[in-house]
């Protein structure tokens, strides 16, 4: 992420405090892909890469058996970076952001954010193969049962019922899906009780359950593997 930082520029100065709002909701908006310690992932631009199913497992955590072409989405640090930057601009010397307050209220939960999606980046993977989409760690293995909505974090492309980039698709932080897969009774948990309210499907929206997470890997992969399979998409 590039911020341009003017001092004599209020506009600047609220597409920061804009997107330093973007990434902090996207902390406590990620509770769906929660696996363990590990919660997240995301998305860069490279070449694809397939998996080597010779390849032995010797870890004695549960693998994931992968299918034959399962496309792996590359990890990107961007987000990380972006939050890291947005830290310091709040809160070290000499910045025109920083006071005691920006500190506290915007330097350091960005920094630790920033820390955190680093360690997401660099210790889960999603894949994409023909039939499903998946949450797995960067070994490969398995990320275990969803702590929060339970089952494994693997979803049908079938049972997608929307999709999204926010703020957009060219400049994305947060990725949203939300599918049907999950069992019904766990729809209306966290920002699902939002999505799936009268008034949301008054406005066209299609009942399920909510995934958020923020957007640290290649963006445009993993986008581009959702029309691919010909998930669904509403054009709300």
């Amino acid at each position: 992420l590039s911020y341009s930082i003017g001092t004599n520029s209020s506009t600047s100065t609220m597409n920061l405090l804009k997107s330093s709002l973007l990434l902090l909701i996207s902390s406590t908006s990620v509770h769906s892909f929660t696996t363990s310690p590990s919660s997240l992932v995301s998305v860069p631009r490279t070449t694809k890469k397939t998996v080597d199913l010779a390849r032995p497992t010797t870890s004695k955590t549960t693998s994931t058996s992968l299918a034959v072409g399962t496309e792996i989405v590359e990890p990107s640090y961007n987000l990380a970076l972006g939050s890291l930057a947005l830290g310091a601009a709040f809160g070290v010397p000499g910045s025109p952001l920083k006071s005691k307050l920006s500190a506290f209220l915007g330097g350091i939960p960005l920094t630790l954010f920033g820390l955190f999606l680093a360690f997401q980046t660099t210790t889960l993977r999603f894949t994409l193969d023909d039939d499903n989409f998946s949450l797995v760690k960067s070994n490969l293995e398995s990320t275990g049962e969803n702590v929060v909505v339970g089952g494994e974090n693997v979803w049908s492309y079938k049972s997608f019922v929307n999709y999204d980039v926010f703020p957009s698709r060219n400049f994305p932080i947060l990725i949203y899906f939300k599918e049907t897969q999950t069992p019904e009774d766990q729809w209306n948990i966290g920002p699902g009780e939002q999505a799936n309210s009268e008034e949301a499907l008054a406005k066209g929206a299609v009942r399920g359950q909510v995934h958020f997470f923020p957007a640290i890997g290649n963006t445009e992969q993993l986008i581009g593997g959702f029309e691919k399979h010909d998930c669904a998409k509403l054009d709300l």
